[in-house]
């Protein structure tokens, strides 16, 4: 009997284990598919994350780029101006050759009364022959059409390339990326639905003219860091050589020139020296007669520029004389109403007008237009990815999904997965500013990069 119910239980442990070998291979395609999702799901954040912050950071080299173009048409400008003040010193130089050729005033008076430096500078222009001088005048003009050509048709071709496809490319780049970290085909997308907020095509670019007043005041920080385009303002003077008439008046050597920036965008460099002689009628009268012994002016125009400001200044600059033989210094200054600039005397009158009267001008293109940034730009990206489950690669996780009911016919796929993501392109200084002052994002230093941030609802 013992015999008989061992044989009649003898198998019974087959159907415990095939009982528990089942529910293990149920629980365990229940973790293969739930984790192939959580992977797959995973993925797709990651790919949606790295596609946003992809974009930002096209945002933030597009923005460089255009800081860098923005410094270029400065650094042209600061070359023309560079350009034109080594001509205007050229050209005063020759000048100052022919009056000491000449003598008026003679070197040897300047010395006399000044000291044997400046006698030996005003003699030493006539060193270089006329000729020599001009044709240096004339390879200046000839590099300054060069650069100004040459670096206007490179900064148009490169801002254009920055202002054109610009969504075309944000779409692409978010694309591929998004591709190839879900490891999709080498020259296939997958079927996803891709929304992008904000692209970098909307970062609100204002374009300036470089006669624009936040251009002149950048000119004008950069202007101050090139002593020789500075105010070349500076007068000797001899305390000892007194005209009894005027005793609280002496002679002077004045140098005045300058390289400025009109309100129109044109450079302009002005140079002049004068020898003023003391002279008083009697001792109520007392003035400054100006002996010019070099001038000089060059200007920049634009080839659509108008010259009727220029000749309205030259119509002004006929009133003075080339000379005093048929009326005296004291006359014309009484009659042209310029009695009060030899009276206190700040500048060089006659310089000046000579120099106008016989301005160089060189032209150029018209200025190269950059651009700046809105007041408050907002330059992020949202990137919103949807994947179906169709596009995902395990069979076994289609299969699980089909069991759950969470697919329903291979035809038609009720679920799908989704990611959200965005970035931004920010100004980050690499340190705090000279003046300490807080610096606020602009397009005058390339000082953009990425981040993520979180997604707005």
């Amino acid at each position: 009997m013992i015999k008989h119910r061992r044989a009649r239980q003898r198998g019974a442990a087959l159907v415990l284990g095939l009982a528990i070998l089942a529910v293990a291979v149920l629980a365990w395609r229940e973790r293969t598919s739930l984790s192939q999702l959580l992977m797959a799901q995973q993925s797709l954040d990651q790919a949606t994350a790295a596609a946003a912050l992809s974009a930002a950071q096209l945002q933030a080299r597009r923005l460089n780029a255009h800081a860098f173009l923005n410094r270029t048409v400065m650094a042209h400008r600061v070359a023309m101006a560079h350009l034109l003040t080594i001509a205007s010193a050229e050209k005063m130089r020759l000048e100052m050759g022919r009056r000491v050729t000449r003598g008026n005033p003679p070197a040897f008076l300047i010395g006399m009364i000044f000291g044997p430096q400046h006698a030996a500078a005003y003699a030493a222009s006539k060193l270089s022959p006329a000729g020599q001088t001009r044709a240096g005048i004339e390879a200046l003009h000839l590099a300054f059409q060069n650069h100004d050509r040459t670096v206007h048709n490179q900064i148009t071709t490169a801002r254009k390339a920055l202002l054109t496809d610009v969504e075309p490319s944000v779409q692409r780049l978010v694309r591929d990326v998004i591709n190839r970290n879900l490891r999709a085909r080498p020259g296939t997308y997958l079927p996803l639905t891709i929304e992008i907020r904000n692209p970098a095509g909307s970062l609100a670019l204002v374009k300036k003219d470089p006669t624009a007043e936040v251009w002149r005041r950048w000119f004008a920080s950069v202007m101050k860091k090139h002593q020789y385009l500075q105010s070349r303002r500076q007068t000797a003077s001899n305390y000892f050589w007194i005209n009894p008439r005027c005793p609280l008046m002496f002679p002077q050597l004045r140098r005045r020139g300058g390289t400025l920036l009109s309100t129109d965008g044109i450079w302009q460099a002005t140079d002049t020296l004068s020898f003023h002689k003391v002279r008083g009628a009697h001792w109520a009268l007392c003035y400054w007669r100006e002996y010019p012994m070099g001038w000089a002016n060059v200007k920049q125009t634009v080839r659509r520029a108008d010259s009727s400001r220029h000749d309205q200044r030259l119509e002004q600059i006929g009133a003075m004389p080339d000379n005093f033989s048929s009326q005296t210094f004291l006359r014309w200054a009484l009659s042209s109403h310029a009695i009060g600039h030899v009276l206190t005397g700040m500048n060089n009158l006659l310089g000046d007008g000579w120099a106008l009267s016989s301005q160089v001008r060189w032209r150029s293109r018209k200025p190269v237009q950059a651009f700046v940034l809105r007041a408050e730009p907002d330059i992020a990206t949202t990137v919103h990815v949807t994947q179906p489950l169709q596009t995902l690669d395990a069979s076994a996780l289609h299969l699980g999904l089909r069991l759950k009911g969470l697919i329903q016919t291979r035809e038609n796929w009720g679920q799908h997965l989704s990611a959200s993501a965005a970035a931004q392109a920010y100004y980050d200084r690499y340190g705090p500013r000279p003046d300490h002052k807080q610096e606020t994002p602009n397009l005058f230093q390339p000082f953009w990069m990425a981040r993520q941030v979180p997604v707005t609802p």
